[in-house]
């Protein structure tokens, strides 16, 4: 083939290779907000020692949690001379009653599941994690950066995203924000779904499915170092007071040798080495103690809503 021609031919290749991108791009449908996540499946293995069973409640979708905490878990496993199994569930209340069912050996739970566990079944807290040197986080209130909306006010009888109902920063936040003015959700908005995760909630409104969202955060924050073109389409409109940070806890059934084994593991991670890039993967500093009292603020919460409500 003569020098012209082969030029000719790459080119004309290139070109049919950038509209078939166009076209699988265009092709692509949005996320299914009403889809339930799939719990993990653990690979089939023939490691033959005693498993840590681990639940990661639905503070991000599968897909994220499986790619940002797998090898940190297995890490931790591999400390118990364990091999770990791990799920995400769907809702936060399927998490807690794994806890409960001691179906887990520990479970990554949010503030408010937290709170609803210890008062239900004495969930025990074991350890909490520091994020950007602090052991507190915040309820975002999002909305679309290229939208007029600028405050909470300016989302009255728009679409709006929760996460998961037992959600502290997701869920009972925003309703305590809106109850303060004298307002429930289905008064003040058009209409309101759950998403099962807080991703899922920023896509929403990323994507124009959500006018706003309330999210956690730590996951906001998480989200925007890893994928700043996703967070760039929204924007941070109104920010909560702290909150305790959400807890790594366990079932208050759990042998005193192995609770005392996983905290010792927890509280040293940062000091490993092998775990060092596996925790700013995840963009925590270091595991600490925690203390209970840190959550008082969202049983208050809770409380309120429950005597305003008549409960």
């Amino acid at each position: 083939m003569k020098p012209v021609s082969r030029k000719i031919a790459c080119v004309a290749l290139f070109i049919i290779a950038v509209l078939f991108f166009i076209a699988c791009e265009e092709k692509r449908p949005k996320i299914d907000l009403q889809q339930p996540a799939a719990p993990f499946v653990p690979a089939t293995s023939a490691d033959t020692r005693p498993t840590l069973n681990i639940a990661v409640g639905a503070m991000i979708s599968p897909e994220t949690t499986r790619a940002y905490y797998e090898d940190l878990l297995n890490l931790i496993a591999g400390k118990m001379n364990r091999r770990a199994e791990f799920a995400q569930r769907r809702t936060y209340a399927e998490v807690n009653e794994m806890v409960r069912k001691k179906e887990v050996d520990l479970a990554f739970v949010c503030a408010g599941p937290y709170t609803e566990g210890k008062k239900a079944f004495g969930m025990e807290m074991l350890v909490v994690p520091v994020a950007n040197g602090k052991t507190v986080y915040y309820s975002y209130i999002i909305a679309g950066k290229s939208s007029s909306i600028r405050s909470l006010d300016d989302l009255r009888g728009k679409k709006f995203a929760f996460t998961d109902p037992q959600s502290n920063t997701g869920s009972l936040v925003p309703t305590y924000m809106l109850a303060k003015k004298g307002e429930t959700p289905q008064s003040f908005f058009r209409e309101v779904f759950y998403s099962n995760g807080h991703d899922n909630s920023i896509r929403a409104v990323a994507d124009g499915q959500a006018d706003g969202a309330a999210v956690d955060s730590l996951i906001w924050e998480f989200i925007n170092r890893v994928n700043p073109e996703l967070t760039g389409k929204t924007r941070v409109i109104a920010k909560s007071p702290p909150y305790g940070i959400p807890p790594v806890v366990v079932s208050a059934a759990i042998d005193g040798a192995t609770k005392k084994r996983l905290k010792e593991i927890f509280l040293s991670l940062h000091e490993d080495k092998s775990a060092a890039p596996l925790l700013a993967k995840l963009q925590i500093d270091r595991f600490v103690e925690g203390n209970d009292a840190m959550y008082d603020s969202v049983r208050e919460m809770s409380r309120w809503l429950d005597k305003r409500a008549g409960k």
